[in-house]
């Protein structure tokens, strides 16, 4: 598939009846080496070209009260065509997805539940901005810089987040959570499959409107199936939190955090003092705050500290940070970034830019930089023009080399009806990947993949 799709957004039904959409997208794609093969080599070779014919469905059953929203996703597609010698893409039905969300709100108490599970080519990786969130912030998933060659990647989750006591003196909170990351029939041996747990189980002390003495306690397991190792945390923490005079808030947290890595290659730790502490105001045209964090993964402790000024504008918002971050002691490095959304009178500009420590599906904490750019023109009522623009770079370590990924796709979209839409646009992915602290790689080097896509899609009110 050369076109992520998602379920077609709808409103909600306020009178609590449930709603029911259907949604078809049909594609016809053709790109050259999608697996992202670097040319002359031997263990990750370049691959021809791939034509495919892509149906896609998605089923959205939905319902909102006052108290209560429910929504409900399954989906799949029929893909068929023509692939290289050497290929893993799957044929016939091909990326089912489900997603369930529930949440019901009484007067003291909250239940939020969630789940999904999704399938989908390893080499059909999706770009950053399919991974903003409504305040327009990216979080990239941790195997994207490692995702290369072809073959199917699954992925799950789970969570459950109980909170009790609102509005009373005395607060509990329960979450759980867990996901897991599988790779099948992968060409590469660079994915590795992953399970996560985290229970976090926190306890609220209200002396007043204004003022909330916390409590958390935090466990969590993460398996490396490929690695064959295993990373447990535990952690207290104890906090305030404080709303100001002036509308700002300050907050607080103090504890001690245990980690290990068991791996008997290399096993490591991490024991000692965590905290952070934040503090926000507003200004008559937007917010500034500044923070400060020292947290512990199995690897070492991570220092970052961050300065943020956020503007609120007559057509957009613009949202900046500068800081730096410091990671098993090492000298600290320059982290920020910048969030920009402009509504023009006949196009828009979003921009995405981040610069931070992260922790990568290998469990290692790298410095990762992200820019994720979208242009849209608005040739009339009917037609648009778009631009996207996506680039994720991991820095190399001791043990991990530099790899960057760039995505760019440049199209044409037209409502042909209120209900049919037409896209057309062309892309281009490389994938590179330059010598530092893993001189085996077996996916060293420059790979890309240049394509073109047509597809019509269209949603169905089913009730």
């Amino acid at each position: 598939m050369f076109v992520y799709l998602t379920g077609p957004s709808f409103a909600q039904d306020e009178g609590g009846g449930l709603r029911l959409q259907f949604g078809l997208q049909q594609t016809f794609g053709t790109a050259d080496n999608l697996s992202l093969g670097v040319p002359g080599s031997v263990t990750n070779p370049e691959e021809g070209r791939t034509t495919l014919s892509t149906t896609d469905v998605v089923l959205n059953l939905s319902s909102e009260t006052r108290t209560q929203r429910f929504q409900f996703q399954i989906g799949g597609a029929m893909r068929y065509g023509d692939t290289p010698v050497g290929s893993r893409i799957t044929t016939g039905f091909v990326d089912p997805v489900a997603s369930l969300y529930y949440s019901h709100e009484g007067a003291n108490s909250r239940l939020v539940f969630e789940a999904a599970y999704s399938e989908s080519a390893i080499s059909s990786a999706r770009p950053l901005w399919d991974f903003r969130d409504d305040e327009n912030v990216i979080t990239p998933p941790a195997d994207l810089a490692q995702l290369q060659g072809t073959g199917e990647r699954q992925e799950s989750r789970a969570s459950v987040d109980f909170e009790t006591g609102l509005t009373s003196p005395l607060g509990f909170r329960f979450r759980a959570d867990r996901s897991s990351l599988k790779y099948v029939n992968a060409t590469t041996a660079t994915p590795t499959d992953r399970d996560a747990t985290n229970l976090l189980l926190s306890t609220l002390f209200r002396f007043s409107p204004l003022t909330t003495l916390v409590l958390d306690l935090r466990a969590g397991r993460t398996k490396n199936r490929i690695l064959n190792s295993v990373e447990d945390s535990r952690s207290v923490q104890v906090g305030l939190d404080r709303m100001l005079a002036n509308g700002g808030q300050v907050s607080a947290r103090v504890g001690y955090s245990d980690a290990d890595t068991n791996n008997a290659a290399a096993p490591s730790g991490s024991r000692g003092v965590t905290g952070s502490l934040n503090y926000s105001a507003p200004l008559p045209n937007g917010t500034y705050g500044a923070s400060y964090q020292l947290s512990r993964t199995g690897n070492g402790e991570i220092d970052t500290l961050r300065l943020r000024r956020a503007y609120v504008l007559p057509t957009g918002s613009l949202d900046f940070s500068v800081g730096a971050s410091s990671v098993q002691g090492n000298s600290p490095q320059l982290i920020g970034g910048i969030r920009w959304v402009q509504q023009l009178p006949s196009s828009t500009i979003s921009v995405n830019l981040d610069r931070a420590v992260t922790t990568d599906a290998n469990d290692n904490d790298v410095f990762t930089t992200s820019l994720a750019a979208q242009y849209r023109f608005q040739v009339n009522t009917q037609s648009s023009l778009f631009a996207n623009l996506s680039y994720f770079q991991t820095d190399d370590t001791a043990i991990t080399n530099q790899v960057s990924r760039t995505n760019l796709s440049l199209g044409y979209n037209r409502d042909l009806t209120e209900r049919w839409s037409l896209q057309a646009g062309v892309n281009l992915t490389i994938r590179d990947e330059a010598l530092g602290g893993s001189p085996a790689s077996r996916t060293l080097g420059r790979g890309e993949s240049r394509g073109l896509f047509v597809s019509l899609s269209r949603t169905f009110d089913l009730n």
